[in-house]
């Protein structure tokens, strides 16, 4: 049994978004053979558990980006998605616990914890240090200032994204290893890096948590969009969906609900309601995401914007979900004979509207789904590649 100090800037508990997810199931695998050193941000009116065999200590932090910070960030070399998770209490408590026990390797848990690997470093140089990339981060900046449409806004977007390339590049080929979710994303690492440290751990699903469930088949029909309402990729493809996606649809099928489901939904997502007040509801923060994906009729992805691997698909597909995705919806799980990707918005409500009158067909690809899923991403399995390594 190794001792592991494990770093991450989202406290993973409630396990209720993609990042969360992978990270608590990660935790929960790696302390069944090692002792856990766990420090993690939180924010202070999160819920605290205890998990067996993790020393947890964690920083109180708020999440929300700060103004003032972001328009100072444009005078700094670091970006300042990275930039606001420094902490003089974190780089003491690592010296503290590296110090005090027996740390054999270190855990660097998305990117925003990289910049730590300095005082690791400088306190034990033979330590060794893998970072367990969620995405490639500037991969989603560059799509995201690509896709802005006011000018002052995607010139910060661009600058956000050089400095963001620059800063991966340089840190991603200081680690032993790292350990990326998907091909795509090892192939994108591989050419900024040029080395051999990048290593594919996928991101599985919880098949014993996400399984079917008997669905109430009432006459409206129910779309359920699910996600951190205030991540720009979700901001982005939800608003995308209701105002270029949605008048298709609702055109065929008038009686027909659109779930908008997740914390932080931002003011640009509630405005949303304003333009179907009647057939668009946004819930806000949900305790248990199991009882909106279960009530869809299709399980919608309209993404632009992002990277890695979006765990909410293989979660639907585990629960026998029908899915319409766009290509950056699907990237990175290449199983495409369980949901159907479509990128232009009335290929999208062409999509949804077929499932929706053609039972065959949704019964088909929700059959298909839940097999595949089953086959190639229990979470025990894809883990492997990262603990033969530790």
């Amino acid at each position: 049994m190794s001792e592991i100090l494990f770093l991450t800037h989202l406290y993973p508990y409630p396990p209720n978004d993609g990042g969360r997810i992978v990270t608590y199931n990660t935790l929960k695998v790696l302390s069944q053979r090692h002792k856990i050193h766990c420090i993690s941000f939180k924010e202070e009116l999160e819920q605290e558990v205890d998990f067996e065999n993790i020393e947890q200590y964690l920083i109180n932090k708020n999440y929300k980006n700060k103004p003032k910070d972001l328009l100072l960030n444009v005078f700094k070399s670091t970006p300042y998605t990275m930039d606001k998770y420094k902490s003089r209490i974190v780089e003491n408590e690592i010296v503290k616990i590296l110090s005090e026990n027996n740390i054999n390797i270190v855990i660097l848990d998305h990117l925003h914890m990289a910049h730590y690997y300095k005082i690791i470093r400088k306190h034990d140089p033979k330590i060794k240090i893998f970072l367990r990339q969620h995405n490639i981060e500037s991969v989603i900046m560059k799509r995201a200032y690509e896709k802005e449409k006011k000018l002052l806004k995607r010139i910060y977007l661009y600058l956000q994204y050089k400095k963001l390339y620059k800063y991966e590049k340089e840190i991603c080929g200081k680690m032993d290893r790292n350990f990326v979710i998907t091909e795509e994303d090892k192939m994108t690492l591989d050419n900024m890096t040029k080395n051999n440290n990048n290593i594919v751990v996928k991101a599985g699903v919880d098949l014993e948590k996400y399984k079917p469930r008997k669905q109430d088949l009432s006459h409206t029909k129910k779309l359920v969009f699910l996600g951190a309402m205030n991540w720009l990729p979700n901001e982005e493809g939800i608003s995308w969906f209701v105002e270029e996606i949605f008048p298709h649809i609702i055109s065929d099928i008038e009686d027909i609900k659109l779930y908008i489901v997740g914390k932080n939904p931002t003011n640009q997502v509630k405005k949303l309601v304003e333009l179907y007040p009647e057939n668009i509801i946004v819930t806000g923060f949900v305790e248990d995401d199991r009882d909106y994906i279960s009530m869809a009729d299709v399980f919608i992805v309209p993404l632009n914007i992002g990277g890695g691997m979006r765990l909410k698909i293989l979660n639907a597909l585990a629960m026998k979900k029908a899915i319409v995705t766009t290509s950056i919806g699907a990237e990175g799980i290449n199983l495409n004979n369980s949901y159907i990707v479509a990128d232009e918005a009335k290929d999208f409500a062409r999509s949804v509207i077929d499932i929706l009158q053609n039972k065959e067909l949704r019964l088909k690809l929700e059959k298909r789904g839940l097999e595949e899923v089953k086959r190639n991403y229990s979470f025990e399995a894809v883990l492997e590649p990262l603990l033969t390594r530790l």
